[in-house]
């Protein structure tokens, strides 16, 4: 009679007695669900999350961008972890971040590869596409801090069936595309700082040095506009339509429904699930971060080139002055050089260099900007994405690259149009001559 008991005998658990008398007994999974639904919407958990990886907290990025600057640059190999640990807990403690009980939470995890080639195998799964990029290397290139970085945040049980690795990685995504673009505004305002001993330069030095300071502004333009889209017209309101839903649910049910559209929601919006788009904004990215590192390295030789002139007038000054006769004899020889050094002392040697390698980046990064906006065009119209219109309207206030866009397409509908022939008809009678009787 024991051996022949039924399995639903055998499966059936008696419940858990109590620890003590005095210990409430646990509750049971639906009301635990529902206090950690509550748990979730009262406590400010999903606050803490967007203040670290929505970017929401200013203060505390401006501290650790400053005291990481110099640690980031470096290639992931050579990068401590346990540094970044400690700069992560400095800026925290110099912040207004320090009032928050969570901050403890958050972690440094340096990636394997590379925003753009997660973003890319995400979207390449089921495809043909993903063995190629499984098997391929991450990037040709050795990963640096900066694109290597992100995030990471230790999310205790229960609240880590709502928020769980795969809301983290979206949180990740969206935090790297948003830091590489701080990092990139952060080195064009850093430009902008060290390009000011250019005044100091005569206006024959301006005229080439101006070129420059144009197409930095509009790269510092596209990254700002580019960063208060996804901010407050994407992030932003999108979060308030979180919280309100949060409100209304009953279940843990419709709180991860909420969580995981409210993430779809921002990546789509943010231009991260569109693979071509992804694309060209990449290579928007590297031509700006070219671009600083060029601006960087020419400032740095007229630093140096400035100071070892004013080394050499020291030299002469600490020598003493020459005496009355040598500078008599001096005096013929020194007359047209006076004339001929202010209209060229300020000239370098490699200027037509400088301003065919500023051209060249004008020439790449306005090629780039136009294909965005083309793309972004045709992805508002045909897809319904009416959002994609307010970016347009952004970077393209004044209509500067409409018209050039009309431009590039009538070039090319005129290429593409092919030449018709003009039809002949039959050959023209040969006029008559009235010839006189005789």
């Amino acid at each position: 009679m024991q051996a022949n008991r039924s399995l639903s005998s055998l499966l059936s658990v008696p419940p858990l007695p109590c620890l003590s008398r005095a210990a409430p007994c646990l509750k049971p999974l639906p009301c635990m669900l529902k206090a950690e639904v509550r748990l979730y919407v009262q406590q400010p958990w999903h606050r803490s999350i967007k203040r670290y990886f929505l970017m929401d907290q200013g203060d505390f990025f401006v501290h650790f961008m400053d005291l990481t600057e110099e640690e980031l640059r470096k290639p992931v190999e050579d990068i401590t972890p346990t540094r970044l640990e400690a700069l992560l807990e400095l800026a925290l403690r110099m912040s207004t971040a320090n009032t928050d009980p969570f901050k403890d939470d958050l972690k440094i995890d340096l990636m394997p590869h590379d925003l753009i080639t997660q973003l890319l195998r995400v979207l390449a799964i089921e495809t043909k596409q993903e063995k190629a990029m499984t098997h391929a290397d991450p990037t040709e290139l050795t990963l640096s801090g900066l694109e290597a970085f992100s995030f990471d945040y230790m999310v205790k049980w229960p609240l880590s069936l709502i928020i769980n690795r795969k809301a983290l990685t979206r949180y990740q995504m969206l935090f790297r595309h948003m830091f590489y673009c701080k990092h990139v505004e952060r080195q064009l305002c850093s430009v902008w700082i060290s390009n000011k001993t250019a005044k100091q330069h005569a206006l024959h030095s301006a005229k080439w040095f101006a070129g420059a300071f144009t197409l930095r502004q509009r790269m510092l333009n596209f990254v700002q506009n580019i960063q208060y889209y996804m901010m407050f017209e994407v992030m932003e309101p999108t979060w308030h339509i979180l919280e309100k839903n949060l409100k209304s649910a009953s279940n843990i049910d419709d709180v991860l429904g909420h969580h995981t559209s409210f993430l779809d929601n921002c990546l789509k919006d943010c231009m991260l699930t569109n693979p071509e788009l992804l694309k060209v904004f990449s290579k928007l990215m590297s031509v700006c971060v070219m671009f600083t590192n060029c601006m960087q390295k020419f400032t740095q030789s007229m630093k140096l080139d400035s100071e070892l002139g004013r080394l050499t007038l020291d030299q002469g000054s600490v020598q003493g002055p020459p005496p009355e006769s040598e500078r008599i004899d001096d005096r013929p020889r020194k007359e047209p050089t006076r004339k001929h050094l202010p209209e060229h002392v300020d000239t370098p040697q490699l200027s037509s260099g400088f301003e065919a390698t500023i051209n060249n980046f004008d020439k790449n990064f306005s090629a780039h900007l136009l294909d965005l906006l083309a793309r972004l065009s045709v992805y508002s119209t045909s897809d319904c994405e009416h959002g994609m219109a307010s970016v347009i309207s952004r970077l393209d206030f004044n209509g500067f690259y409409a018209e050039r866009l009309e431009r590039l397409s009538a070039e090319r509908s005129q290429k593409a149009a092919p030449q018709v022939p003009v039809p002949r008809g039959p050959p023209a009678p040969a006029s008559r001559v009235a010839i006189p009787a005789q």
